[in-house]
């Protein structure tokens, strides 16, 4: 993933480039409940929180939450990680 990398280097601003157009990519052939979506509103909340911006990060941790919760259910590994992500 081009943006975890980019973000990893310490360019977060391109990185949250490269998650954005990954979005957009995945809304338009995945739609909107798909698992891979919610994957990357939480690698952008994770540049957003790196960035400070902290309401725009919760905002697409929640985004990713939801999408979690209806397609992986309440119990699965990856809500708990989004749990994690908003508690930092």
């Amino acid at each position: 993933n081009m943006g975890n990398v980019l973000q990893k280097q310490g360019k977060l601003d391109e990185a949250h480039a490269k998650h954005k157009a990954s979005l957009e990519i995945l809304l338009k052939t995945l739609g909107a409940n798909h698992p891979d979506v919610a994957s990357t509103y939480n690698n952008m909340g994770n540049v957003l929180q790196e960035q400070g911006k902290l309401d725009e990060a919760l905002a697409k941790y929640k985004a990713s939450l939801e999408i979690r919760l209806k397609t992986l259910g309440a119990d699965h590994p990856e809500v708990a990680g989004t749990y994690n992500n908003m508690r930092a």
